[in-house]
C-alpha cells in the first residue's frame, strides 16, 4: 500500500481564504464599487453585482411602481429607493474583515447607467492649496428600453435547424445500424 501525503501551507491557504468574496462575480470585497450591501433576506453582494442585477430587473420589471431585486440565492425581493444598491445597508460584519484600510466606506453614487466614485488627489508639496479630484465611474451595464445586448440576441435559427437535423441523422444511422445488427444476428 501506498500513501501519498500532502504538506499544505496553511498560512498561504489563511492569506487566500481569510478575504470575503461576492457569491456572484467571486471578487474579493473593497470599500467602493465591491462594497458589501445587505439585502433584507441578509445576504450579501457586493455592489456591483447588485447594480447590474438591478439593471437587468428594471428591464423586466412592468410598470413605474418601486423597483426592486430579487436576491439570487433565495429570491426575496429587496425594495430600492430612487439611489438603487448604494443606499442599501452596508455589511458591517463583511467589511470589518477587510484590511484595515478598506473598513471605512467610500461614497459610491448612481448616475444612470454609472456607478460613480469621486476622490481628491493627494496633494504634493509643490501644488497650490487647492485640491484636485477625479472620478471613476463604471458602466452596470443598463441598456436603454427595449434594446437587447449584442450578446443575448437571437442567433440565426438556420445553425439550430442543422444542428437539429444533424441529431436527426445521427438518430437514423444509429437506427440503421442497429437494423444491420439485428439482420446479421437474425
Amino acid at each position: 500500500m501506498i500513501e501519498i501525503y500532502y504538506k499544505v501551507d496553511l498560512d498561504i491557504m489563511g492569506a487566500v481564504g481569510s478575504q470575503p468574496e461576492c457569491s456572484i462575480c467571486f471578487n474579493t470585497y473593497d470599500n467602493v464599487f465591491k462594497t458589501p450591501k445587505l439585502l433584507d433576506c441578509a445576504h450579501t453582494f457586493c455592489l456591483e453585482c447588485l447594480s447590474r442585477l438591478m439593471a437587468i430587473s428594471l428591464g423586466e420589471q412592468e410598470g413605474g411602481g418601486s423597483s426592486k431585486i430579487l436576491c439570487p440565492f433565495c429570491r426575496h425581493p429587496t425594495l430600492l429607493t430612487k439611489e438603487g444598491p448604494p443606499a442599501l445597508a452596508t455589511s458591517s460584519e463583511v467589511l470589518c474583515k477587510l484590511p484595515s484600510h478598506q473598513q471605512h466606506e467610500e461614497p459610491v453614487w448612481l448616475d444612470g447607467e454609472k456607478l460613480c466614485y469621486k476622490r481628491a488627489l493627494e496633494a504634493s508639496p509643490e501644488a497650490s492649496s487647492s485640491t484636485s479630484t477625479f472620478c471613476i465611474c463604471i458602466d452596470i451595464g443598463a441598456s436603454k428600453a427595449g434594446e437587447v445586448p449584442a450578446q443575448t440576441r437571437p442567433h440565426n435559427t438556420a445553425f439550430m435547424r442543422r444542428l437539429t437535423s444533424c441529431r436527426r441523422l445521427l438518430l437514423f444511422m444509429k437506427f440503421i445500424h442497429e437494423f444491420q445488427f439485428l439482420n446479421i444476428c437474425g
